[in-house]
């Protein structure tokens, strides 16, 4: 009998595919047109300057927003067998964002920018992706509990199957009150970013 890996060794491996993200994210700022990106949706290209003037209600949308996707996305994920491929693609996706962004940051600004992203990604980034990493691993229970019901022939009653997804939509709008928090950090951190530089 194998044992079933523990969640943080879960949690790690979703990790490694965020901080892939963020390399192959700088890597594309660097390699790739910004205006591709943009269309891309992978990096703001008025980033820095929403947060410089001030405009608290845009960033508190915008941030919200953008996580709020990538959860509802992932909750949508789990309902699928075959989901497993493209819900593990998210956290790579909102690396590839925080990459770009960074790099945008650190070539406009040098090794100001560097603090200047330390300040206004990094705080709201861990929130928001520790809401996502949990996102993702809930995703993929679910989707392989479908998966497992629809190819391997292994059935469970429906109440069981009924009190899980009950749980999974209880999980997920938790996770989407962490985003509304992330969202409101970023918001503080701009605010603090405007007073100290």
């Amino acid at each position: 009998m194998t044992e079933r890996p523990s969640k943080p060794n879960v949690i790690f491996r979703i990790m490694l595919l965020m901080i892939v993200g963020v390399l192959i994210g700088t890597l594309a700022f660097l390699f790739v047109k910004t205006s591709t990106l943009s269309d891309l949706n992978i990096v703001e290209n008025d980033y820095l300057s929403m947060r410089q003037n001030g405009g608290y209600v845009s960033i508190l949308y915008s941030s919200l927003l953008n996580s709020s996707t990538l959860i509802i996305v992932l909750f949508l994920l789990g309902f699928c067998a075959i989901a497993q491929p493209a819900a593990i693609l998210v956290p790579i996706y909102k690396g590839l964002g925080y990459g770009a962004t960074i790099a945008q940051i650190y070539s406009e600004n040098g090794l100001n920018g560097f603090f200047s992203a330390l300040i206004l990604i990094l705080p709201c980034a861990l929130i928001s992706s520790y809401a996502l990493f949990i996102g993702v691993r809930e995703s993929l229970r679910l989707s392989n509990r479908f998966f497992s019901q629809a190819f391997l022939n292994r059935r469970s009653d429906s109440d069981t199957i009924n009190d899980y997804v009950k749980l999974y939509a209880v999980k997920f709008l938790v996770l989407e009150a962490v985003t509304a928090v992330s969202a409101a950090v970023d918001c503080l951190s701009s605010l603090v970013y405007n007073m100290i530089k």
